[in-house]
């Protein structure tokens, strides 16, 4: 099946597309929190091989030739994933996109069309309001977190330029499961970070705190001055309290998380 108008060609699937869509989704995501790169295999896992997907229900925007755009629609009404290219013509694209998926959804008898959108993408957000879509909250999402000191230097060691200060942050957690470390350090230097697992004698801050507020904190749904002030978070000594917000800041994801609709179930 294929069509195009002006500059743009659409197609269904075909085999070995999968490395470009992976492609073309981790570099248009990459900057979303809980953002977890594609694998061609983890694709064909979480969308062509759903019970309600086939090879003709996933289409693809292309642009001189190269892929710009795809969505994969399921026979049950779900768009499981919609992604493009923002640096083409994004609303032309978008709107061939999801037109096509309602098209697509009629014709295979299913009365409605459920589509996870991101919720800082006017221009998703513009073409699903053309098109009538009804907006409602998201659903519920629940997080765990395996291993908290590993996951802390992944997000500083992302943000390793705005590391500007020589410091040991030392951690004392309650309320954590039995799984998680409850006391470990985080030393901080130019360009650098380092888990400490052993305690040893330094010169720099102790933080005391409940594991769920740390979490609270980095997934940015408690401020780190209303917890300091509601003494939700303890540290000594105090006048490094700059250093104390200035880690949180490191820490806390200042993006809206978005899941796609393929990685739920």
């Amino acid at each position: 099946m294929a069509a195009s108008t002006s500059e743009y060609a659409a197609r269904t699937y075909v085999q070995g597309d999968e490395i470009e869509l992976v492609r073309l989704f981790n570099t248009e995501h990459a900057n979303l929190a809980g953002f977890v790169p594609r694998t061609v295999e983890y694709w064909r896992w979480s969308c062509l091989k759903r019970p309600d997907v086939t090879e003709k229900s996933v289409l693809i925007v292309e642009k001189e030739r190269n892929i710009v755009g795809y969505v994969v629609v399921g026979k049950s009404g779900n768009i499981w994933e919609l992604c493009y290219d923002s640096s083409n013509n994004a609303k032309t694209i978008v709107s061939r996109l999801l037109i096509w998926a309602e098209n697509y959804a009629r014709g295979v008898g299913s009365n409605s069309l459920v589509l996870n959108g991101y919720v800082k993408d006017k221009l998703v957000l513009e073409v699903c309001r053309d098109m009538d879509f009804a907006e409602s909250p998201p659903e519920p999402m629940f997080l765990s977190v395996l291993d908290l000191p590993q996951l802390m230097l992944g997000v500083l060691q992302s943000k390793n330029q705005s590391l500007e200060t020589n410091e040991v942050f030392w951690f004392n957690l309650k309320g954590c499961p039995p799984w998680c470390i409850s006391s470990f350090g985080v030393r901080l230097e130019k360009n650098q970070v380092t888990i400490l697992e052993e305690s040893v004698p330094f010169s720099g801050t102790t933080i005391e705190t409940e594991m769920s507020t740390v979490l609270a904190l980095m997934f940015g749904t408690e401020s780190v001055l209303k917890d300091l002030i509601a003494s939700k978070v303890h540290f000594y000594p105090f006048w490094k309290i700059s250093k104390v917000r200035k880690l949180f800041s490191l820490l806390q994801t200042k993006t809206p998380w978005f899941v796609p609709r393929a990685d739920i179930g």
